[in-house]
C-alpha cells in the first residue's frame, strides 16, 4: 500500500470504529495490539499490510467502502472549517466569550486536522479577554498539535504571532521578540495564512523599536520594503510606514522621514484608516519638532488629536500628548507643556503601556529640569527608572541614570556617583561583551 492510501484507510478505519462506539482496546487481541491499531489509524507508513486487512475484517469494512467514507469525512471537514471560520470572526467582532462558548461544544481528538486551529482560536479569544495564562496555554497547545499533525495552515507561526502579542501587551518586549523570531522560523511559505510572515516582521520591528534597537529595526524594514506590494493587510503596510518614519527620525534622517510620512498619510487617507492617520500625523509632528519647524509640528499634532474620537485604541494618544508637550517645552510654553505631559502620563497609566509611561515620565522630568527645578524632576525620573528596571528596558535605564546624575550633580555627591556607576553598568550590560572594535559609528 502506498503511504497516502494507508493514511486514507487509517482515517476510514478510525471513523468506522468511532461510529460503532469502540475503543482501541475493544479491537485489540492476540493478533493486533492497541499500539498497532493506533499506528494504522494515524497512517503510519510502516504498518504491516496484513494487520491493516485484519483490522478491516474485524470492523466489517471493505476496500470498496473507503471512498464513500472518505467523501463523507471531506464534507464534514468543510462544514467544521466553515463553523470555525465563523467562530474566529466572532472574536474580530469583539464577541470573544461567545466564541469560547461555541468552541466548548466542539470536541476533537488531538490528531484531528483542525485540532490545532481550535486551540489557536481559543487562545485568540482568551487574549482579547486579557486572560493571558489561558491564552498562552492554548497557543502552546496549538503549536504542539500543529507539529504533530504536520499542519499546513501555518498554525505554528500564527500561534507564535499571538504569543508575541500577549507578551507585548504585558510589557515583556524581550520575550515578545523571541516569539516573533520563532514564528518567522516556523513560517511555511507554501502554507495558508501567508499574511502571518509580514505580521511577524511588523511585530519584530515594533519590538526592536521599543527595546531601543533602532538600527536593527530599520534594517528589518529595509529588507522587507521591496515586498511591501505583496502585503494584503493594509494595517501592516501602514504600520511599516509609520515605524519607518519614526526610526528614520531617531537616526537623524529627517527629510527621508518626511517623504515616507507623506506617502503613508496618503495611503491611510485613501483607505480611511483613522488610527494609522493619527499615528502618521503624530510622527510627522515629531519630525518637524526635531527640525525646529514649530508651526508645522503644532499643526500636525492638532490634526492628529482632532481625530481622536475616531480612534479605537486609546494607547496611541500617549505619543501625541508627549510630543505636544515637548513642542511646548521647546517654545517655553510651560503651562501647555505641563498639561499635555500630564495627559500623556494618565493615558499611558490607563492602558498599562510601560514603554510609553517610561517615556512620558522621563519627558515630564525633562520639563522640570529645563526650568532648573531638579528637585521636582527627580521623582519622575525615579519612577520611570523603577518601571524600566521591572521590565528590563536597558536603553531607557541608561538614559534615566544619566538624567539623575545631572540632577544630583552639585547637590548630592553620593547619589551623583551612584547614578554614574549605574549608567556605566547598564551600558556594559547593553554591550553584552561585544568588542569595541566592532562598534558602529
Amino acid at each position: 500500500m502506498e503511504a497516502l492510501k494507508i493514511k486514507d484507510i487509517g482515517e476510514a478505519i478510525r471513523r468506522v470504529r468511532k461510529t460503532k462506539g469502540l475503543r482501541l482496546e475493544d479491537l485489540a487481541d492476540d493478533g493486533i495490539s492497541t499500539a498497532t491499531i493506533s499506528n494504522i489509524e494515524r497512517g503510519v507508513a510502516h504498518a504491516h499490510t496484513s494487520k491493516v486487512y485484519y483490522l478491516m475484517e474485524k470492523l466489517g469494512l471493505s476496500m470498496e467502502q473507503i471512498p464513500e467514507i472518505l467523501m463523507g469525512q471531506e464534507e464534514e471537514l468543510k462544514e467544521l472549517k466553515f463553523r470555525l471560520t465563523s467562530i474566529e470572526a466572532m472574536i474580530d467582532l469583539e464577541k470573544p466569550r461567545d466564541a469560547v462558548s461555541q468552541l466548548n461544544q466542539i470536541d476533537l481528538e488531538d490528531h484531528h486536522p483542525y485540532a490545532a486551529l481550535v486551540q489557536y482560536i481559543r487562545g485568540k479569544a482568551f487574549r482579547v479577554m486579557k486572560k493571558w495564562k489561558r491564552a498562552e496555554k492554548s497557543f502552546s497547545s496549538a503549536i504542539v498539535l500543529s507539529k504533530q499533525n504536520n499542519d499546513k495552515e501555518n498554525m505554528e507561526a500564527v500561534s507564535f504571532l499571538e504569543l508575541s502579542l500577549c507578551c507585548y501587551l504585558q510589557n515583556n518586549m524581550d520575550k515578545a521578540l523571541d516569539f516573533a523570531n520563532s514564528g518567522l522560523k516556523a513560517f511555511d511559505q507554501e502554507g495558508e495564512r501567508r499574511y502571518v510572515k509580514y505580521a511577524l516582521l511588523r511585530n519584530k520591528i515594533i519590538f526592536l523599536e521599543r527595546l531601543g534597537r533602532v538600527v536593527e529595526g530599520l534594517k528589518v524594514i529595509q529588507d522587507v520594503w521591496d515586498q511591501i506590494d505583496e502585503i494584503k493587510d493594509m494595517e501592516t503596510v501602514l504600520t511599516l510606514y509609520s515605524t519607518r518614519v519614526d526610526l528614520l527620525r531617531k537616526t537623524g534622517m529627517m527629510d527621508e522621514a518626511i517623504h515616507y510620512a507623506e506617502e503613508g498619510l496618503e495611503l491611510a487617507r485613501i483607505n480611511k484608516h483613522y488610527s494609522c492617520m493619527f499615528d502618521m500625523w503624530t510622527i510627522l509632528g515629531s519630525v518637524y519638532t526635531s527640525k525646529g519647524r514649530w508651526e508645522r509640528a503644532e499643526q500636525c499634532f492638532h490634526t492628529a488629536l482632532a481625530s481622536k474620537h475616531l480612534i479605537q485604541n486609546g494607547m496611541v494618544l500617549t505619543d501625541a500628548y508627549v510630543w505636544l508637550g515637548i513642542l511646548n517645552v521647546q517654545q517655553k510654553k510651560w503651562d501647555q507643556a505641563k498639561e499635555s505631559l500630564q495627559q500623556a502620563i494618565a493615558n499611558a497609566e490607563k492602558h498599562d503601556d510601560a514603554p510609553k509611561l517610561i517615556y512620558a515620565l522621563r519627558v515630564m522630568g525633562d520639563f522640570w529640569k529645563e526650568q532648573d527645578n531638579k528637585q521636582e524632576a527627580i521623582p519622575y525620573y525615579e519612577r520611570a527608572l523603577q518601571i524600566a528596571q521591572k521590565f528590563h528596558y536597558k536603553p531607557a535605564e541608561k538614559k534615566l541614570h544619566f538624567r539623575l546624575s545631572q540632577c544630583y550633580k552639585d547637590r548630592d555627591q553620593k547619589e551623583f556617583e551612584r547614578s554614574l556607576l549605574k549608567m556605566y553598568e547598564t551600558q556594559m550590560e547593553l554591550k553584552r561583551g561585544a568588542g569595541d572594535i566592532l562598534e558602529e559609528e
